[in-house]
């Protein structure tokens, strides 16, 4: 059972990103985030808008890219982690299907192995 996602409003993020409402408008406006709810008219934002924001910031502050640039960067990032997701599926399926096929062929080769004392006897070894 999934718990409810925590939101947080335009304070909250202002706060624990430590950036300013304008900068906040401006990442909106460009598309970098969005809010994910309303309460009364309130924005509310998520976990991953928050998440957005912080590596936003450290694109702009510790390497200098430009907003077109980080908006290249996480929607590369966002694509990337879309098709790990489709990888993890396909490893898994191609798991399931080769532990299927395994039980199978060892059931096969269980039920076409001969009882002991229906054997032939072993063979003398030359010495």
């Amino acid at each position: 059972m999934r718990t409810a996602a925590r939101l947080y409003r335009v304070r909250e993020v202002l706060e624990t990103v430590g950036i300013s409402r304008r900068t906040l408008r401006v990442y909106e406006e460009v598309g970098l985030i969005a809010a994910a709810d309303e309460e009364k008219g309130v924005p509310l934002y998520s976990d991953e808008a928050i998440e957005a924001l912080r590596r936003a910031q450290r694109l702009r502050a510790d390497l200098g890219v430009n907003l077109a640039g980080v908006q290249v960067i996480l929607d590369m990032r966002a694509r990337i982690e879309e098709l790990q997701r489709g990888l993890d599926e396909v490893v898994h399926f191609v798991q399931t299907e080769l532990r299927e096929e395994m039980d199978r062929y060892l059931r096969r080769e269980a039920k076409a192995l001969v009882p002991k004392h229906l054997a032939p006897p072993p063979r003398p070894r030359d010495e």
